[in-house]
């Protein structure tokens, strides 16, 4: 089996990113006028970083990751924007849902490699997710024609954990019938990919294709079997 992470190993990130951010700004821009008030970008990124410091926190310490609702929640506590439970909803809706006005892109080649991946492995994608719930992930998936070679998709949003959390390998290891020392996890983030996937004994590569972040984790233990910069390194070394 091999399991692959989503954001920054899949997809590119950064990509479409300003788009998203164009429709949740537009959506708590609306939501504020409602209320007479008026939100500037500068403050509406501060909600945003807020709420991103609050979901870092729960996610790399208590392995589990806040819903879109609670991301929500958190922004208009920063902003003290008294919505109603319609502009809540209103509000989680645009955030999950933007990612159609902002689609990332696939990481140059993957969609050649995960075919052949495929044809030899059973594949499945474990993805934490933020504003972009599980439902959302595995619709673009299918949009782009990639669905179908996929055998298991744990979600962080629906699963109630998260990576390193040994449960997140273990259920795809027992979805498809695999055993750890014979499988692969392929990510970009040392803390969560590399060292989830090798407390489970699952062998794992490093994707530093999309995302140098890795750079910023020389004093975490856990080091990858390999380490691979773009797709075609990872079908040479897999196939």
């Amino acid at each position: 089996m091999i399991s692959i992470d989503f954001w920054d190993t899949l997809v590119q990130a950064n990509t479409g990113g300003e788009a998203r951010n164009k429709v949740r700004r537009r959506a708590l821009q609306k939501v504020a006028s409602d209320h007479g008030k008026t939100l500037t970008p500068e403050l509406i990124n501060a909600a945003k970083k807020y709420a991103y410091q609050q979901f870092n926190n729960i996610w790399l310490n208590q392995q589990w990751t806040p819903s879109t609702e609670d991301l929500v929640s958190y922004i208009l506590d920063y902003l003290q924007l008294p919505a109603s439970n319609r502009e809540q909803t209103f509000l989680t809706t645009k955030f999950e849902e933007s990612l159609w006005e902002g689609p990332p892109q696939l990481a140059e080649g993957v969609d050649k490699v995960i075919p052949k991946l495929a044809s030899r492995y059973s594949l499945a994608l474990i993805s934490d997710t933020m504003y972009s719930p599980g439902r959302i992930i595995q619709k673009y998936l299918e949009k782009i024609g990639l669905d179908r070679y996929f055998a298991s998709y744990i979600f962080s949003d629906e699963m109630g954990f998260s990576k390193p959390n040994p449960k997140s390998f273990r259920r795809a290891l027992a979805q498809t019938k695999s055993e750890a020392v014979e499988s692969w996890h392929i990510g970009d983030l040392i803390e969560t990919d590399i060292t989830g996937a090798q407390n489970v004994g699952m062998r794992s590569i490093l994707f530093t294709g999309a995302s140098d972040s890795y750079k910023e984790n020389n004093s975490i233990a856990a080091k990858p079997d390999h380490i691979c910069s773009n797709w075609v390194e990872i079908e040479k070394l897999l196939l």
